[in-house]
């Protein structure tokens, strides 16, 4: 009886697993069923919606060319014939629901969600966007983005403007690629529903060309910003005065960020930003120019909103500095710096950001010291604002130490510089461009206090950094020309391995930006000098010539540069011992220095010193003494630290003044030569040394002078001296008598 009470439990046990799997598989089989109906629907509602756009004759994500001839700065993108769009041009399919909101999956069992409580999402989600809360911001516009799409349907304009705010706080969180999603479905639901006439429309687009930038997706950018500059001219332009701005008698809106015009000035600046990726300067600066027109007349009355005028002066600023637009950008500095300390006060971190422009822009003029100050100031105030650990006020701080470096506080700089690159270590990490660029300043400090071998290993770290990040990056060939400058300086055969790198880096990136041959040429002539030095005429000749001939293919005949290379080869020709050459090549340094460069006195001094030389070997004293004499001038009252420059020209007098046997007068320059060289580093001017040797060899003893020459010379005979040559005058004196 047990057994078969046994057989029969495990029977029913053995039916019911039958049964729970038979039930489990028609649930799978049921909801693959609904998973297909969905995506069959889904089908046919891109089908349907792709159907209507071609019956239309218009694309949904299609963007129509410009239409008339454009007469302002933005012609510059107005001009080009009508393309494709850059919608079409996408990397992936651009339909109805291309965007899928995470938030409201991941809050799907934790709420009601009806469309009152989607609208109250959106609500807080932009109060949650105004404090920066972007993931909270994201979330509740997805919950309100599900909700509309439910009520509306995927194509309507509520859901457009919920993906625009979505895009919107992507572009702040800097995820540029959600963006792109969000504003492309915007872009082609406002072009459907309203038009690619629409401000709406353009606004979208606007937003997707920036995120198209920062995505580095440049000819989709250019299409996008095309299209919505031109709606934007089509619906606010003054074509009448060829003007942004209304007639005169308008006054700007009560509600300026609401205006067409206020999304104009944000496409305009948008686009310059645009320009200036593709080293486009001049455009860019036209572009902000006319942004800066439109925001002038928005918001120059309304306080809240003046710090976007002090934006866009600060962008131009910049700009104009970067083509050498020194009073354009004095006058936009300074009034953005009035702007910032009116509206936000001198200890905001935009009032800092002016101070710190205006003070790079002090920098560039030379006005070192009151460029200092302004430095001092913004450091302080961003430690202040931001906190002793912010990557601004690291940065800050080795903008800081650039200066000081720059004002000769070098110890200064040097503690300055460590600080400033551990706080960008921190934030960055120790393999970032901040730290290279940061390491190449604190390692061109040591070389400036001969501490070489430190130097170079700063040097070759920030190498490795910018290798490791990028292989052809730009900033490479200055850092080979700086190991070469600093190797050169020991006269170590390393000099030319690093030139040689330094000039073939510099070629490469002349293939995308050809101003950088013009900086190559600065590399030959150190590499033709180098060689120079070692007397291997014919290489430099070689460097010297390719320098002299891209110079003046670049820059023209007239040019304070082809000066430096007339004065290369007069120093050429001086070591050849041709003296007509080296005469001939000076005399033409002279007459362009004096055509193009006047204020260029230190470069005049090396000129006048071969030339002093050159009269000197053809015993031409006279000639050479005053060479000499303008050398020694300018050197001892225009070079803020020229020692070593100082010592050779009273060698150089020196050894003139012992060719005319004038000993009293060599002896003076020798010894004055010999009190500024002993306490300068021995390791860099030992040549130097060895050459005041050399004149000091070949003056005679003291007791062959005469006594005007010993008077000359400040000096007296010794004792034992004396005497002697009173006797012999005296024996002398007798044998006559």
């Amino acid at each position: 009886m047990f057994p078969l009470v046994l057989h029969l439990l495990r029977s029913s046990v053995y039916i019911r697993l039958l049964l729970f799997f038979f039930s489990l598989e028609q649930k799978t089989i049921k909801k693959r069923a609904i998973m297909q109906s969905t995506l069959v629907t889904c089908q046919k509602v891109a089908l349907r919606s792709l159907t209507t756009v071609m019956h239309s004759g218009g694309g949904l994500c299609r963007v129509r060319g410009p239409h008339a001839t454009r007469t302002s700065g933005t012609s510059l993108l107005m001009s080009a014939a009508a393309s494709a769009s850059a919608l079409c041009m996408q990397r992936r399919y651009v339909g109805p629901r291309q965007y899928a909101p995470k938030g409201y999956r991941e809050a799907a069992g934790r709420a009601p969600m009806t469309f009152e409580f989607g609208e109250e999402c959106n609500q807080l989600a932009k109060t949650a966007y105004q404090s920066k809360n972007y993931g909270d911001a994201i979330s509740l516009f997805d919950r309100c983005l599900t909700m509309r799409r439910e009520k509306y349907g995927p194509i309507h304009t509520q859901c457009a403007e919920t993906l625009s705010s979505i895009g919107r706080v992507f572009m702040d969180m800097r995820e540029y690629g959600a963006a792109e999603n969000a504003l492309t479905e915007a872009a082609a639901i406002y072009e459907e529903k309203e038009g690619a006439t629409s401000i709406k429309y353009a606004e979208a687009l606007e937003m997707l060309a920036l995120a198209y930038v920062n995505l580095k997706f440049l000819d989709e950018a250019e299409k996008a910003f095309k299209e919505s500059i031109r709606v934007f001219r089509d619906h606010c332009y003054n074509h009448a005065n060829n003007s942004w701005l209304p007639d005169a008698p308008a006054t700007p809106p009560a509600e300026p960020q609401k205006d067409p015009l206020a999304s104009a000035a944000h496409a305009l600046a948008d686009c310059a930003t645009l320009f200036l990726m593709r080293g486009q300067q001049h455009e860019a600066i036209v572009f902000l120019e006319e942004s800066l027109e439109i925001r002038r007349f928005l918001y120059s009355r309304h306080h809240k909103f003046r710090p976007m005028i002090a934006q866009t002066l600060n962008k131009l600023c910049e700009l104009k500095k970067s083509v050498d637009d020194a009073v354009g950008a004095e006058l936009c500095i300074n009034e953005c710096l009035n702007i910032c300390v009116e509206t936000m006060g001198r200890d905001h971190p935009a009032t800092a950001q002016a101070t710190s422009s205006k003070a790079g822009l002090l920098a560039a003029r030379k006005q070192f010291r009151e460029a200092l100050r302004l430095y001092e100031e913004s450091t302080t105030t961003y430690a202040v604002a931001l906190g002793k650990d912010s990557p601004i006020f690291g940065q800050e701080l080795v903008k800081l130490g650039r200066i000081q470096e720059l004002c000769n506080d070098l110890q200064t700089a040097e503690k300055t510089y460590k600080r400033g690159i551990g706080i960008l270590a921190k934030t960055f990490g120790p393999n970032s461009l901040q730290i290279a660029e940061a390491n190449t300043f604190l390692a061109s400090l040591l070389v400036k206090k001969l501490e070489m071998d430190e130097a170079f290993g700063l040097f070759r770290e920030a190498i490795r950094i910018r290798k490791g990040v990028d292989a052809k990056d730009p900033q490479l060939a200055y850092l080979y020309q700086k190991m070469g400058d600093a190797y050169a300086m020991r006269r170590e055969t390393h000099a030319e391995s690093y030139f040689l790198l330094a000039i073939e880096a510099f070629k490469e990136n002349a293939k995308v930006e050809p101003l950088q041959r013009t900086y190559m040429t600065d590399v030959l002539d150190d590499l033709g000098l180098f060689y120079l030095d070692f007397q291997h005429f014919e290489k430099a000749e070689k460097c010297f010539k390719e320098a002299l001939d891209t110079r003046m293919e670049m820059l023209g005949e007239n040019h304070a540069t082809v000066a430096y290379s007339y004065s290369n080869f007069s120093l050429l020709y001086l070591q050849r011992q041709d003296y007509a050459q080296c005469e001939k090549f000076a005399l033409a340094a002279l007459d362009m220095y004096g055509k193009t460069a006047k204020s260029n006195y230190l470069a005049q001094a090396d000129v006048y010193t071969t030339l002093g030389q050159c009269k000197m070997q053809q015993q031409l004293f006279s000639d050479a003494l005053q060479w000499h004499e303008k050398a020694l001038n300018i050197r001892r009252t225009r070079g803020e630290s020229t020692e070593t420059a100082v010592a050779e020209s009273l060698n150089h007098m020196a050894r003139v003044y012992l060719g005319m046997k004038q000993y009293g007068k060599c002896y003076r320059h020798v010894q004055e030569a010999k009190r500024i060289v002993a306490p300068l580093n021995v390791d860099m001017t030992q040549s130097l040394r060895s050459e005041i040797g050399k004149t000091e060899a070949q003056l005679p003893p003291m007791d062959e002078w005469t006594n005007e020459e010993r008077a000359e010379a400040h000096v007296r005979l010794p004792a034992t001296a004396r005497d002697e040559m009173a006797k012999e005058q005296k024996t002398s004196t007798d044998g006559k008598k």
